[in-house]
This record gives C-alpha cells, structure tokens and sequence, in this order.
C-alpha cells in the first residue's frame, strides 16, 4: 500500500488525535465517542487505526450536518484540513506535527478498503465503503432498501389505480395542493370506499395541509357541483407510522402495515433518510404514495436528501422510463403573479446567476426586492423595520397583533451570534425596552413565541407563532388557527417555545409572510448557501429585502449545500438496465 508523506505514523494516540480534533473544535464529543467505540471494538491494527477513527469521525460529523454519506475526495480534503489545525496545535505543546500522512482519495480508499470497520455492503461492518462514498451501515442499508422500494413501485399499478409511486415538485404557488385535491376528488369518484391518508413531516405543516386540501376541496365543490368527501385531518409521520421515542421503532411496519390504499406526504423535502424507509417499510401490498414538496427548497434537519436525490435520479433517466414518468413538475408560479420581481428572484438563486439577481434587487421599476447594504449594528438593522414594530405596539386585539406580526419578519440563517436570531431578537427587545416595554417579564405584552416542540393536548406544533396579549394583569398566548380563528392558551400549558421577532431560515419554512428581511452574513457561514437563500426569499408573498454585501450576497446563491448521499447511486443499481436504457 502506497502512503503519502513518510508513510509511516507517528507514536501519537488515536485518543490523543480525537481528543485534538475536539479541542479545535473539528468535531463534537459525539463524534468522537463514536469513532473511539467503533475502532475499540474492532480488530483495527495499531498503524492504522488512527486513520479509521478519523475517518469515523468525519463522517459523523458529516451525518450531523446533514449528510448520509461523504465521498473519499471529502475526506481527504477534511481531514487534510484537520491535520493542519491539530499538527499546530501539537507543535505549540511540544510534540510532532506529523500526525497523520497527507493522503489523497486514492491513499484514503487503500487504507480504508483494508480496516476491519468498512465492508462494501454486502457483509455486515459498522461503516460502509461503496464505490468513492463512505457511511454508516444504517443509512447504506436505508437508501438501499429505499431505492429497491421505489423501483419496484414506479413499475406497478397500484389496487387504488394508477402509480403506485409519484413526485408531485413545484415551487411556492405552483399549484401543488390545488394538484392533490382535483386527483382526490378524481379518486373519490371512481372509488368512493378509498382510505386515503394525508401526512407531513411536522405538526404545523399537518395542521396547514389540513386546511389547505378542505379549502380545495370546497372551491372545486363550487366550480363543478361535485364535493369530493374529505380524507381526514393530515398528521405526522411519526404520528402516522406510531413512532415509539423509547425505542426508537415504528409501530407500522412491514409485519403491521398502515391500511391506507394511498399515503400522500407533503412538504416531502423535508423528510429525512429514515424516516422515508419507514414509510416505505409500511405500505401495504397494492398502495400507492405520492410524494408532494419542492426539491429545491432546503431538505431535512435530519440526513438525507431523499426528494432532492429521487427528483434528480428522474431527470437523468431516459425519456419514457418509469422513472422519468413518475415525476409531475410543476413550473408556473401564481403567488407571484402581482410581485413577479421575487419570481425573478427565485430563479436568479437557484440558476446561480449573480448578475441576476443583483440587477433584479436593483431594478428601479419595482420595489419588490431591494438589496441593503451590511448594516453595522444590529440596532441600525432596525431602522426600516420601525414602522412594521411601531404596527405591532399600536395592535388593540390579539387578532391585530398577529395580522401585524405576519406582515414581516427577520431571517436569519443561523441561531446564535450578533447578526443571528439570538443577537436580533435582543435587540428588539432593546428597542421595546427604551420605549418603556416591560421586556424584563418572561411574558411580555407582544411578545411572539416560536412553538419548538408538538403539543397534541394543546394543538399547537413545532413552527406554530403566537402572540402574547397581557391584559388585567394576566398574560395568554394567542394563536390563528389555519380555518381564521383565534384561540387563547396559558403560558403554562405550551411546550417549549422561543422569542420569534427574528427566527432561522430553517424554522420559517412552510410559513408565508408578506415582507421578510434577509440578513446575509459578510463572514463564511457552513448554513449560508443557495438553497437556504432560495427558502427565504420565498417565504414573502409581496417584498423581500436582502441585507449583505454584494460579494456576501454572490458567495451564499454560488455555493449549494449538495448534500452527500449514496441514494442516487443505490437507484441506479435498483434501477438496472432501466436507467440507461
């Protein structure tokens, strides 16, 4: 085996490397209590079982970020990346900087392709090393099973009638749910008895869908004269399958499956990896699946990009294949038929052209979209927002307050930091403060809270904002229901919840507001990228402001999160002579 550098390693621990790769904040202790379990447990010989815990802990930190698999040339590159941080720290305690040869992809492959922990999937090891993709043996097996799933459903007719698997991918009003209802109300009237089940990935967007496809239902009852029964209250996976947090497992699965004939799924992007096994793994014989969402919004907190991968694997099948059939895409935008600015913007972003959308921001025939320039506090970051918070003080009923909270909001990518949701959210409060607010009280007068868990007693779910109305000394949390009504709720019966004048791009997805403002970092984000982007710019349904640099702006729409993943790769193996043929 060829190694690069000296070839040799130096008398430096595995424990020793993690526990570096920690202090410089490589990876967290999660990671490295992974890597030092599974190279323990192995039959790892001393030369390299540095390498197998590094390379084990790269990849786990690549699992937290998103990713459910990392190729070899990834590694090379973040473990490169990582010697050097740690070979300096080694040097200032004295010690040797050669911590571990400087190997390429090819060196990595060698030296893994020889460790105890990989196998290529076929025998049963912790880790898996498939082609140039390295991950854990749970999401090699997950996307394996996923892809045979598909494959095997995009080629039968389902009991219920017509595929028995389909994509239905759109961008923000496009139609998606106008879609869904007219194919229920199709289905309804050629087999009145279908079970049809609607299911989410989230609470909220459950609650929305709800009210969404009764809506739909409703208009088109009013356009043809014909009402198409209601399929029922939409409900999260978890809820849908019977997930048991105590054990991790599913109720619903291959030996109890779910007797819905059809299982729709919306807001699709943001399911992960696992849980579409799941779903999957629980279909009865004869059912179909429909999944509905947009692929290039941001995909799941959890790993995977599961729409994203089936959405691509359909484009780069042939013409006619069943496959390529099984995706309906939608194109045509209607919300932003008065604002089409935002549509300009949108698709500026996700084409990755920068003189787009710098032309599009400054374009003095609309107001729609505005680029701002870095603001140096986030005090000054206020300013133009005064008027939308004077709005909110002004509000003389609950019902007031949340129309003027809806009116705008503060996106940001990341939590934490002056210009993150934390820092924001403070200075508002600072803002409120100075104007006599009582911000010091936990449940101050308009105070809007993000709903950070699901609550099935209450009704309130992940994603849910309210608004806090104190009146006669006693403070209730109100909430505007999908149908238009206004409930009340004591502080003391929500779940967790946060401070929400500005939230993360990830929190606000599935909402709609009718400004947002976009705050761009100028340092390098790891969350920044053009996928996060394109979801806030989207979240408005009349302006959006960017507030950036031009090269902040530029940096975040040219990098993609291209999420890592063996999906693709496991769909062409399922797929067989049917993807090139």
């Amino acid at each position: 085996m060829a190694a690069a550098g000296d070839g040799d390693l130096p008398p430096f621990g595995v424990r020793d490397m993690l526990a570096a790769m920690h202090k410089a904040r490589i990876c967290e202790p999660v990671d490295v209590q992974l890597a030092e379990l599974c190279v323990r447990r192995s039959d790892e010989g001393a030369d390299w079982a540095m390498a197998a815990a590094v390379a084990t802990a790269i990849a786990s930190r690549a699992r937290r970020e998103g990713h459910s698999a990392i190729t070899l040339a990834q590694l090379a590159r973040q473990a490169r990346a990582a010697m050097s941080v740690v070979s300096a720290a080694v040097v200032s305690d004295g010690g040797s900087p050669d911590v571990l040869p400087d190997g390429d992809a090819m060196w990595w492959g060698e030296v893994l392709g020889t460790s105890s922990l990989m196998g290529d999937g076929n025998v049963f090891t912790p880790l898996v090393l498939n082609g140039d993709a390295l991950q854990f043996r749970r999401y090699f097996d997950a996307e394996r099973r996923i892809a045979r799933h598909v494959q095997r459903l995009v080629t039968m007719e389902s009991d219920a009638g017509g595929r028995s698997f389909s994509i239905i991918t759109g961008g923000p009003g496009t139609g998606k749910t106008t879609r869904v209802a007219e194919m229920l109300v199709e289905l309804r009237s050629t087999q009145p008895g279908l079970r049809v089940a609607l299911a989410t990935p989230t609470g909220k967007a459950a609650a929305r869908l709800t009210e969404s496809i009764r809506q739909r239902l409703d208009a088109i009852a009013k356009e043809t004269g014909v009402r198409s029964e209601f399929p029922g209250e939409a409900r999260t996976l978890h809820r849908l399958l019977g997930y048991s947090p105590q054990n991790d497992t599913f109720r619903r699965n291959a030996t109890d499956p779910l007797d819905n004939d059809i299982v729709i799924v919306d807001e699709a992007s943001m399911v992960d990896v696992l849980l579409l096994d799941a779903l999957l793994k629980a279909l009865k014989p004869g059912a179909a699946l429909i999944l509905v969402g947009d692929h290039n919004q941001l995909a799941s907190v959890d790993a995977g990009d599961v729409l994203g991968s089936l959405c691509r694997t359909a484009l780069a099948s042939p013409a006619g294949s069943p496959m390529r059939d099984s995706v309906t895409w939608l194109t045509t935008s209607w919300r932003f038929k008065e604002h089409p600015a935002i549509g300009r913007l949108a698709e500026a972003i996700l084409g990755g052209d920068g003189d787009e959308v710098l032309r599009t921001c400054a374009d003095d025939q609309t107001h729609d979209v505005q680029l701002r320039p870095p603001a140096p506090s986030t005090d000054a970051l206020l300013e133009p927002l005064v008027p939308s918070l004077e709005r909110c003080l002004a509000a003389t009923n609950p019902a007031e307050l949340l129309d003027a909270l809806d009116a705008f909001r503060i996106l940001a990518p990341e939590r934490e930091g002056r210009m993150g949701v934390s820092g924001i959210n403070a200075a508002v409060e600072r803002w409120l403060a100075k104007r006599g607010h009582a911000v010091q009280e936990l449940w101050y007068h308009a105070r809007p809270v993000l709903v950070t868990a699901n609550d099935y007693t209450t009704g309130v779910f992940n994603g849910d904002v309210g608004v806090v109305w104190r009146q006669d000394g006693r403070s209730l949390v109100h909430f505007r229901a999908n149908d238009g009504t206004i409930r009340a709720i004591a502080p003391v019966r929500l779940p967790s919840v946060e401070t929400a004048w500005a939230m993360t791009v990830h929190k606000s997805q599935g909402s709609e507001f009718d400004d947002v403002m976009v705050v761009v970092p100028e340092y390098e984000s790891r969350v920044m990228n053009r996928e996060l982007l394109y979801t806030a710019a989207t979240r408005a349904r009349r302006g959006v402001t960017l507030v950036g640099s031009s090269a902040a702006i530029r940096a975040a729409f040219a990098r993609s999160t291209g999420r890592t993943s063996g999906l693709e790769a496991r769909m062409v193996e399922a797929m067989g002579d049917g993807a090139s043929t």
